[in-house]
């Protein structure tokens, strides 16, 4: 049975608008994704019923927020597959979940170690470990990904007994390669380093299992799975958060202070200082039921075959370079010799369509493409065939027309 976007559109009111004239088209889904009515009423009702500071109040409105907020993060547990030797932690997004790891292990490296990370990270996955590099005279080693996310060297060359970190995303935002994980963190546990995985493009696309990844770190934001933006997770194994040294101090993750000591609380609560975002938390569990009570391999299926449809129409053009692969992806990427990609988005833009243009907080994979930036369509469960031929016919449109001059 072909899965009917049209039966989920009715969750997301604001797709039910005109843009310049035009039935708006959101295609930036990698960016952040809209939110269904379960999310929005969820977020409403906790400022309703329930809104007070969590753990500290003795009263019945901070018993009930708390009770909610818990009950996100064993909800965002469970959506993960988190075994019970572990723990979720609360932060603003992915950003802030790998900078939390990156100075929470900085005690760990000397001089000469060595940081893997993969060629397709994005910025936010790449220059906080630069960074840690740049402070701890570490070396950052850069795996190269094939595009077509086919290896053929030699991976365990990059891998040897100074490795004490790895990285890697586990789908490119740029161009929508998935990374041969089980094999990089296979490597990674030969020589015992610690692992992450920026899971903040697969989690709204992918049903996923961190105990079977067996990874050290897994993050990823609410934003790009339906849920509120300004809340994040960083999953951890607890001998992994165990070894990372608090990222912020002050109220909540302290169990006793005096003038001159502070004894620090237990995990999770130990990495998560000052009041939560309550809201958000409350937010992205609803957005996790979202997902839980779609059929997830029709949803995937779907969203594959829009960008595949895209692809072969695309690639017909021979104004046009796709950098994304054919299959296998929920978005196309691509860039168009002697126009401009602002340009190209603005004409889509003025036609109601909605996409990305720039590196896509990528440059070093975008200087490896040989473009300054790409034009990216991204789909989600609410896109339907009609936009996708849309945002074909509108950009050869523009193609035609800006070519011109």
């Amino acid at each position: 049975m072909v899965f009917d976007p049209l039966s989920i559109r009715s969750s997301f009111p604001i797709l039910n608008q005109m843009a310049h004239g035009h039935p708006l088209v959101y295609l930036d889904n990698a960016a952040t994704t809209q939110k269904p009515l379960a999310v929005l009423n969820a977020i409403q009702n906790y400022y309703m019923s329930a809104n007070a500071n969590v753990h500290r109040g003795a009263h019945f409105l901070s018993d009930k927020a708390t009770n909610q907020f818990e009950a996100s993060r064993q909800t965002v547990a469970e959506f993960i597959h988190a075994p019970q030797d572990s723990h979720i932690i609360w932060t603003k997004g992915t950003t802030e979940a790998i900078n939390m790891v990156t100075y929470g292990v900085e005690h760990l490296l000397e001089k000469g170690d060595e940081i893997v990370v993969t060629s397709l990270e994005h910025h936010a996955n790449l220059v906080p470990w630069q960074q840690l590099a740049l402070r701890t005279g570490a070396v950052l080693r850069i795996l190269p990904m094939p595009l077509n996310a086919q290896w053929h060297s030699e991976m365990s060359d990059y891998f040897n007994k100074k490795t004490k970190i790895v990285v890697a995303t586990q789908v490119s935002n740029a161009i929508g390669v998935q990374t041969p994980l089980s094999e990089i963190l296979r490597h990674a546990k030969q020589y015992g380093a610690l692992t992450l995985v920026d899971g903040a493009q697969a989690v709204a696309h992918y049903s996923v299992d961190v105990e079977t990844l067996d990874c050290d770190f897994y993050v990823f934001s609410g934003h790009k799975m339906y849920g509120p933006t300004g809340i994040g997770v960083l999953y951890g194994k607890t001998s992994a958060l165990g070894t990372l040294s608090p990222y912020q101090t002050g109220g909540e993750m302290v169990r006793k202070v005096s003038y001159q000591t502070a004894e620090f609380n237990d995990l999770p609560y130990r990495l998560e200082a000052g009041t939560p975002n309550i809201e958000g938390a409350i937010g992205l569990a609803a957005a996790c039921d979202f997902i839980k009570q779609q059929d997830r391999e029709a949803l995937l299926d779907w969203e594959q075959s829009l960008a595949a449809h895209v692809y072969k129409r695309l690639s017909h053009n021979e104004n046009i370079k796709i950098h994304s692969p054919e299959n296998n992806t929920t978005l196309v990427s691509l860039s168009v010799p002697n126009i401009h990609i602002i340009d190209l988005n603005s004409y889509l833009d003025s036609q109601g369509i909605g996409v990305r243009s720039g590196s896509h907080c990528a440059q070093p994979l975008m200087s490896k493409l040989g473009v300054e930036g790409t034009l990216r369509a991204s789909f989600a469960c609410y896109n339907t065939m009609k936009e996708a031929d849309r945002f074909c016919d509108v950009l050869t449109e523009a193609i035609d027309l800006l070519g011109e001059d």
